[in-house]
């Protein structure tokens, strides 16, 4: 065999290509056997990445026989990143692919295709806890694949999962046990034809946590809770675990809490609260506000008022703190019966109407009420009312009682009321409300109704003049002259004063008289005019009358002489004066009239003879009669006419006239004018006559006016 190798490789070396190696062999007289051809083996395979494949070469001789010559091969990969082969032709994996493997040997070249596919497993381990497992707990298990290229890798999902006691512990797809029961079981993954077990031990269920349960989370100060710790287990299932766990308050000034978990309130703050049992821990927030309000008193002073009237209400609250408040201004009023009485936001009852009516308040949600009677109205107070407040003695003074009622009305009293008088010596009462003075002093007088009273102070003083009356009654004066009036009072007490002195006059007219303050009028001119004279502030009044006056003058005509009439006006009314002659006959028959103007501070002269008596009605000339003169205001047109002026005025006139000689002197004498009161009768009936001359005395019957001065 050697001697054959040895033989082919010398051949080998000094010859090149099958057909000179064969000449070759034959023309040096080699006998045996040749080598026709080499391959490598295997010359197609497939290996797992990370798996290892020996390559070997084997020469194939021309007798058909083979023989391995891998030890003589030079080996060489053409993809070394899928794939590389050693000296001795061991294929190492490098990544998966198609690597071609070629082996040179005796002057041959031998080629083997490989292929590397992914690695593959070659073992299943499963990890799972060491611990036990409570009840109602799940575990994640796990399954690690491991692969020809020594990798590892997580086969959880690929795995398939069973359980030898599936009532102990129940496991998913995805390897999540969960334990269902105390007890221990066997647990294996398989996957492909790989298997791994695992024992796991299920322990009974165990205190998950601990939950602090409470009404709030917020407690009032001054209030208690009793909490509660619920244990939740591992199965679900949960316990009271408040008399077990162990209590504790982080800030125990703020909250305390006992050991059978009661929390005291203690300020106002926040505070941790802890339930511990074992290991397990469960804790609570909590805050202790302000003390809140427990509840509310309403109360009013009077459970009934009348109507009209008003009452403050007042709401006190007590706290969870056992503070007590009063909370009227921050409760929120109201009234079942708006029609009987209204509560304001300030608590203030306002009574409307007669009934009953329920008052509530509420502050935060606290509602307490209390019942109100509303009554008719009642009196309030009694006013006196006097007119005045000083009372002479003798007069009497109607007083008057009014009531005012709760719901504002008022209401006379004088008839009901009881009268009452402090001093009965001083003022005592007539009849209901009539006081009456007695005696100077000062006494309190009252009116009571019921409980109620209602006093005036009065003063008696004395005796105050209570009327007045002017003397004489309708009084006459003469134009021209003066009358003395006088004015009687009448006093409270019955007495009577001459208070003339002491009293105020005022004419009506001034043009018709005038009156000093003593009360002496003067005529003026003829008329009427009101008079009116007041004392102490009584006040009465009368008509004065100005009566005109009429001048009267007897003449004798008989002898030769003849008389001279002379007439003034003085000027006492500031104006020219009409002087109205009437001239009557011895029978008293009116013979001549006419009217002469006679101008102020002037003088009028007429003759007896030629201006009076010249021109008779009758045509007879008088021997012996009468001449009237009587002043009158001239009229704005018609000037002085007998038969029409109005009487007014005064005049002076006198006669002159020579009476018969004596001791064989002459003479010369003067006779005034006889005045007298001219009545509205006379001075009518003296123009009726004149007018009647006027109209038919065809002339006759006028007199004369003589000359002016």
């Amino acid at each position: 065999m050697y001697s054959r190798i040895y033989c082919e490789k010398a051949f080998v070396r000094l010859f090149s290509g099958m057909a000179l190696l064969v000449s070759a062999l034959v023309s040096v007289g080699c006998g045996a056997p040749f080598i026709s051809t080499i391959s490598v083996t295997p010359g197609s395979s497939t290996i797992a990445l990370g798996e290892t494949s020996q390559f070997k070469v084997v020469a194939h001789y021309s007798d058909g026989s083979t023989e391995d010559v891998t030890h003589l091969a030079r080996w060489m990969t053409l993809n070394t990143r899928v794939a590389t082969v050693s000296a001795t032709g061991l294929v190492t994996t490098v990544q998966s692919g198609t690597a071609t493997i070629t082996a040179d040997a005796l002057g041959m070249t031998g080629n083997a295709t490989l292929t590397v596919s992914n690695a593959a497993l070659t073992g299943v381990s499963i990890t799972v806890p060491s611990a036990p497992l409570a009840v109602g707990l799940s575990a994640q298990l796990k399954a690690t694949g491991t692969y020809t290229d020594q990798s590892a890798a997580d086969v959880t999902n690929q795995v398939q999962w069973t359980v030898a006691q599936p009532a102990v512990l129940s496991i998913n797809t995805a390897g999540l046990a969960v334990a269902t029961a105390a007890g221990a079981t066997q647990v294996t993954a398989s996957l492909k034809n790989f298997s791994a077990n695992a024992q796991l031990t299920v322990a009974p269920a165990a205190l998950a946590s601990i939950g602090i349960q409470s009404k709030s989370a917020s407690l009032p100060l001054g209030t208690e809770e009793q909490l509660s710790a619920i244990g939740t287990y591992t199965d679900g299932s949960t316990v009271d675990l408040t008399s077990k766990a162990i209590w504790a308050s982080t800030a125990p000034d703020v909250l305390s809490v006992t050991s059978t978990g009661t929390a005291s309130t203690k300020s106002v703050g926040a505070a941790s609260v802890s339930a511990t049992l074992g290991s397990t821990v469960g804790t609570s927030a909590m805050t202790v506000s302000p003390a809140a309000l427990v509840s509310l008193a309403v109360s009013a002073v009077h459970p009934s008022l009348p109507l009209g009237s008003s009452e403050q209400l007042s709401a006190t609250g007590t706290f969870t703190d056992k503070t007590t408040k009063d909370v009227t201004a921050s409760a929120a009023w109201t009234s079942a019966a708006p029609g009987v009485a209204i509560v304001n936001s300030g608590g203030l009852i306002q009574t409307k109407g007669m009934g009953s009516a329920l008052l509530s308040a509420t502050v935060s949600g606290v509602t307490a009420s209390t019942t109100l009677n509303v009554s008719s109205a009642a009196l309030v107070s009694i006013a006196i009312s006097a007119g005045t407040a000083n009372l002479p003695i003798g007069e009497t003074l109607q007083l008057a009682a009014v009531g005012t009622f709760t719901d504002g009305s008022n209401q006379d009293l004088t008839g009901s009321a009881a009268w009452t008088s402090s001093a009965p010596d001083v003022l005592t009462f007539r009849s209901q409300g009539l006081v009456a003075g007695l005696t100077i002093g000062a006494a309190d007088v009252t009116a009571t109704s019921g409980d109620i009273r209602g006093v005036q102070s009065l003063t008696v003083s004395a005796a105050a003049l209570s009327s007045i009356s002017l003397t004489p009654v309708a009084p006459t004066v003469l134009l021209g002259s003066s009358l003395q009036l006088s004015v009687t009072g009448t006093f409270s007490d019955g007495s009577t004063q001459d208070v003339t002195s002491q009293a105020s006059w005022n004419l009506d007219s001034a043009v018709i008289a005038s009156i000093s303050p003593t009360g002496v009028v003067t005529g003026l001119q003829a008329g009427s005019t009101g008079i009116e004279v007041s004392v102490s502030g009584q006040q009465t009044s009368d008509t004065l009358t100005v009566q005109p006056l009429v001048a009267v003058s007897y003449f004798d005509n008989t002898s030769s002489a003849d008389s001279t009439i002379r007439v003034t006006n003085p000027g006492a009314t500031g104006q020219d004066i009409c002087a109205m002659i009437y001239v009557f006959d011895q029978d008293q028959q009116m013979s001549e009239c006419c009217g002469c103007l006679a101008s102020q501070d002037g003088l009028l002269t007429l003759s007896l003879k030629t201006n009076l008596l010249s021109n008779p009605l009758t045509g007879v000339t008088s021997k012996t009669g009468t001449v009237m003169l009587v002043p009158g205001v001239q009229a704005t047109s018609g000037g002085c006419n007998a038969s029409s002026v109005t009487p007014a005025g005064i005049v002076v006139a006198w006669s002159t006239h020579l009476p018969a000689p004596k001791s064989g002197q002459s003479s010369t004498a003067e006779d005034p004018f006889s005045s007298s009161a001219l009545s509205a009768t006379s001075s009518a009936a003296l123009q009726a006559q004149c007018a009647f001359i006027q109209q038919l005395g065809s002339g006759q019957g006028i007199c004369g006016c003589g000359g002016s001065e």
